[in-house]
């Protein structure tokens, strides 16, 4: 079925933008609050609790309004978030300086980050009820999106950390994930009118 084929796509490329997003939060913090344990604390607080939000918001939703165009919607917000992240992250960072090394890297996460990820944290749930044809499979049908979304982030995490940062740089592969997750919804835009 080309619907939740376009499902399963969707979320697997949030999952790898997702932590494409959050292993580049340290190199985007580092030149003014450096990368120590108050740094990486701050990224993965800001990232778990955007994502608790994210699931509770995109399982909420899909109760109250349940359609391909609304998951097409949210993950095209979250590209445009992400994709402009470069124009104004390092001059944010820099302005947050003076709160200091605990408060400063947690208001930039909170600033930089949350909006995104609750965004993108809101897909997978919003996506299980998209795709679940009966109760008899919720269970099934939502272990597997959630693989498929763990094993995306597990190939942006490997991906970026070994290979992109090195060739591309931060600006390039925000703007590149920014454009990636408006693609797919673009085409998935274009597919669920075939289905």
């Amino acid at each position: 079925m080309v619907r939740n084929a376009l499902i399963y796509i969707v979320v697997f490329v949030c999952g790898w933008v997702l932590m494409t997003v959050e292993i580049l939060g340290g190199r985007m913090l580092a030149p003014v609050f450096g990368s120590g344990i108050e740094v990486w604390g701050s990224i993965i607080s800001v990232f778990l609790l955007s994502l608790s939000l994210g699931y509770f918001l995109g399982g909420f939703l899909s109760q109250k309004r349940s359609s391909i165009d609304i998951l097409i919607r949210i993950v095209v917000l979250a590209g445009i978030l992400i994709s402009v992240l470069p124009l104004y992250y390092n001059g944010l960072t820099i302005r947050l300086w003076g709160f200091g090394p605990r408060l400063g890297p947690l208001i930039a996460s909170i600033l930089l980050f949350f909006p995104p990820s609750v965004l993108l944290g809101m897909v997978s749930p919003y996506s299980i009820h998209l795709s679940t044809k009966s109760i008899a499979s919720v269970g099934v049908n939502s272990g597997f999106l959630y693989a498929v979304s763990t094993i995306g982030s597990f190939l942006g995490c490997i991906v970026t950390s070994f290979y992109f940062i090195t060739m591309m740089g931060i600006t390039k592969i925000l703007f590149a994930s920014g454009l990636l997750l408006i693609a797919v919804a673009a085409a998935g835009l274009l597919a669920s009118g075939s289905d």
